[in-house]
């Protein structure tokens, strides 16, 4: 599911970041994780989703993706929906941007 501009709770993500409810993936190639990143994400490229890997072995942890427009996020989502964990696409990084989210 996509969540789009101001439907994204930049302050609840934070907030479940914070206390380690939830994690902020980048699922970007390496160069567009150097070039800028929402500030506080972990940088987990899709192909290490789609080949078996997960950023988290705690399954409860909610883990909301971001790609550059969506695509890739919505495939990462999906793979890591199929293996049970509580995952949500959260789209571009324009969308984290568009919502009040910085970037670094």
């Amino acid at each position: 599911m996509f969540i789009f501009g101001s439907k994204i709770d930049v302050h609840k993500i934070k907030e479940e970041i914070k206390t380690d409810k939830a994690m902020l993936v980048d699922v970007r190639r390496d160069d567009e994780w150097n070039s800028n990143h929402a500030v506080g994400a972990i940088h987990f490229p899709v192909d290490r989703i789609t080949h078996g890997e997960v950023p988290t072995s705690d399954v409860s942890r909610k883990i909301y993706l971001y790609c550059a427009s969506g695509g890739r996020s919505a495939m990462a989502t999906h793979e890591l929906k199929k293996r049970g964990y509580l995952a949500e696409n959260i789209g571009g990084l324009g969308n984290w941007q568009a919502a009040g989210g910085a970037i670094e």
